[in-house]
């Protein structure tokens, strides 16, 4: 039969009308058959299978003479033949449609059941014939037949191919006015109990949706779940952005129902979905459980989605400020913490995300960027270097770190990037970001401001959230904190190591006759000020050699050190001796308020007419090791710590250097370092030094072997101090 477009479009509108289940079944099947006959048949017939599997004729209409009416009555008295091989009991049990154009009289005898019958059938000059079955949400429930003769009208296979899409909406209006309940009061009693379900449950077939409840059409962003029935797989996740928890997308075969139809037996698929037309992003928990047929195949998957956004949203919340707290507080190198911090919100926060800092000259230094392409991360370094952002720009970071207040934009304005761009290959580099929504939130620590964290939405096309805002708030909180902690350990460290610098000479000198090297270790943390001195310095008769050590760390311990030090070399400028020198630090450090414990070694080394000697004080210190002939033995006399009693005396010893002596002095940091074996000990610092040839030898042997010895973070410096007699000066005395 020939029928333009305009004539199908008018049938399918025709029967959509009335399959809004206004309806009663049998208004439904009237209203159906005059939309059909004699618009597109000269007769029409319905069927319903029933749930005993029997087909049971709904209705029938007769286009025609007088006799049409009583036509009419005897097909809708007549019940199909189950036998046939051509008829709507055929394609109600095949679920294939079936056209036989032209209609020879055989054809007719096949499905007569008598010769009356047949007469009856002759008189309806049937010339071709459609039977095609009625399917609704996956299931067959009967079978629509159409035929011309009258008319003069034939059938085309294009005229089979509509009928089969007509069949689908006169089936939907079947369904809608009861059909299923007739058919089966279980299922309406089933269908009612899922639409009434709060989570989205769908039902599919291999080909199509077949049930969808209210809430799965809420969920998925239509009308009516009538919206979903008959939508070809793959149609409905064109309208959405899908990815797995790592960021990639989910294909359409990764579903789980797809999955269970496919024979798989999948697991629960958690997805991240962001709905193209608005941006909305959602956290969706896919389950798919089989309905099989009566041979124990699997016909259809139940799919129920779960939105478990907040709950999901949440969860991300705290492991992104978890982890994000572990890497801050991990290293005091700012900028590389920050970049780690940068990679932990991408892609689960958002697409991009990068820090600016403004640095003294009034621009905007880029210090961290991330995106899950490398090649992007590399493109947008090469451009913030190319086109620098200024301080006195009106908007985006500069603004923020200036006011301090967060920015949301969940729509990039048109015409903003070309507004922003500084020439055309700007503009071209910014369009390539393809950026949709921002947030740049600032860098806090209390009231100052460091910089800013911004955050991009791009090829995900989600928009932000105020709960978005808010968690990118906290990471710059967090961030601002971590990036002041270590501008001030920064400071901290560098007056510390320049006071710690001031308690040491800056260069041993050079003694005639002499070699002399140093050896300097501090513990604990950077910005901390060590109590370990040492000295070297000329005297009248010779030189002065002097280790020390104070109670403490930091400020206090600095203070007391550079009293011990300095004191130290004025005495023993000024009075020669070494004993003289303690006695007066002693009475310096007695005079003070409160207690002032000082440990010192404090040695002259002199040489005259050949003769090399040493005179010798320790106070409260180890004794010195002398190492002569390949061995290291302890010299000297063990007396009070300075600054305890004031009538303390110190009994000095003097000793004889030959050539090649070397006298070594160091303090209790070295035979304190901890290990895993415990402590260092004098016993393994003999061993250490002995065979060593010259005092830059001591110097590395001590150094190698405590280094590997330690084990974890020491509680005191280490300073040691080595003098060898090399040979006769060219002059007795200095």
């Amino acid at each position: 039969m020939e029928t333009d477009e305009l004539t199908r479009f008018k049938l399918l509108s025709g029967v959509g009308g009335v399959a809004d289940g206004s309806l009663s079944l049998e208004g439904t099947v009237a209203a159906v058959l005059e939309l059909l006959v004699p618009e597109y048949a000269d007769a029409g017939m319905l069927d319903a299978l029933e749930e005993s599997g029997e087909l049971r004729r709904l209705g029938a209409r007769v286009d025609g003479p007088d006799s049409a009416e009583a036509e009419a009555a005897f097909l809708r008295r007549r019940q199909p033949d189950s036998s046939a091989a051509v008829g709507s009991r055929r394609a109600a049990d095949t679920g294939s449609p079936q056209l036989v154009t032209p209609l020879p009289e055989n054809a007719l005898r096949m499905i007569a059941f008598d010769e009356n019958d047949l007469a009856v059938l002759l008189g309806l000059e049937l010339t071709a014939v459609m039977f095609v079955p009625l399917k609704a949400r996956g299931r067959t429930i009967g079978a629509i037949s159409l035929g011309v003769g009258r008319s003069g009208r034939g059938y085309t296979q294009a005229d089979l191919d509509f009928a089969e899409v007509l069949a689908g909406r006169v089936a939907l209006a079947l369904d809608n006015a009861g059909l299923s309940a007739s058919l089966s009061s279980l299922e309406r009693q089933l269908e009612a109990t899922l639409s009434s379900l709060a989570e989205a449950v769908t039902v599919q077939s291999r080909e199509e949706t077949v049930y969808a409840n209210p809430a799965a059409a809420r969920l998925l962003g239509v009308e009516s779940p009538d919206e979903l029935l008959g939508v070809r797989r793959g149609e409905l996740m064109s309208r959405f952005d899908v990815f797995h928890e790592d960021g990639k997308r989910v294909a359409l075969e990764d579903l789980p129902g797809l999955r269970l139809l496919a024979g798989e037996d999948p697991d629960p698929l958690l997805v991240r979905n962001v709905v193209r037309a608005t941006g909305q992003e959602r956290w969706l928990l896919n389950k798919a459980t089989p309905v099989h047929d009566d041979r124990g195949r699997v016909a259809l998957a139940v799919n129920v989605i779960e939105d478990v956004t907040e709950v999901k949203r949440a969860e991300l919340a705290q492991r992104l400020l978890a982890e994000a707290g572990e890497v801050l507080s991990s290293s005091l190198d700012y900028e590389r913490t920050l970049q780690e911090v940068s990679r932990l919100a991408v892609p689960q926060l958002a697409d991009w995300c990068g820090v600016n800092m403004p640095d003294e000259h009034g621009m905007i230094k880029q210090v961290a960027v991330a995106h899950v392409d490398p090649e992007k991360v590399a493109l947008a370094w090469r451009m913030g270097e190319r086109y620098p952002s200024r301080m006195d720009e009106a908007e985006g970071a500069a603004e923020v770190i200036r006011s301090g207040v967060s920015q949301m934009i969940n729509e990039i304005p048109e015409g903003a990037l070309a507004e922003a761009a500084r020439d055309p290959e700007h503009l071209e580099l910014l369009e390539s970001l393809g950026m949709r929504a921002a947030i740049i939130v600032p860098l806090r620590s209390g009231w100052r401001t460091t910089g800013a964290l911004t955050l991009v939405s791009a090829e995900s096309g989600r928009v932000f959230t105020e709960a978005d805002l808010a968690l990118a708030e906290e990471l710059g909180r967090r961030a601002g904190t971590a990036v002041e902690n270590a501008r001030l350990y920064t400071e901290r460290s560098q007056i510390a190591h320049t006071l710690q610098e001031s308690l040491l000479p800056p260069e041993l000198p050079e003694m005639p006759g002499w070699s002399i090297a140093s050896l300097y270790r501090p513990a604990g943390e950077e910005n901390e000020v060590g109590g370990d001195f040492y000295d070297a310095f000329p005297v009248e008769d010779g030189w002065m050699v002097v280790v020390g050590d104070v109670a403490g760390r930091g400020a206090a311990a600095a203070a007391l050190t550079s009293l011990a030090r300095y004191t130290l070399h004025t005495a023993g400028e000024l009075l020669g001796d070494p004993v003289q020198a303690v006695e007066r630090l002693n009475a310096t450090l007695c005079a003070r308020p409160e207690l002032s414990l000082v440990a010192v070694c404090c040695a002259l080394v002199c040489e005259r007419r050949g003769v090399a000697t040493v005179k010798l004080v320790c106070g409260g210190h180890p004794l010195p090791y002398l190492l002569r002939d390949g061995g290291a033995t302890q010299v000297g006399e063990f007396g009070r710590f300075l600054g305890a009693f004031e009538d303390s005396r110190w009994q000095p010893v003097e000793i004889e250097l030959e050539p090649g002596d070397q006298l070594v002095l160091h303090t209790d940091g070295v035979i304190d370092t901890v290990g895993e074996t415990g402590r260092f000990g004098e016993e393994r610092l003999a061993q250490t030094l002995a065979g060593a040839s010259s005092p830059a030898d001591v110097v590395e042997r001590v150094d190698a072997a405590l280094s590997a010895f330690a084990r974890g973070s020491q509680a005191d410096d280490t300073a040691l101090l080595a003098v060898q007699r090399t040979g006769g000066s060219a002059e007795d005395a200095p």
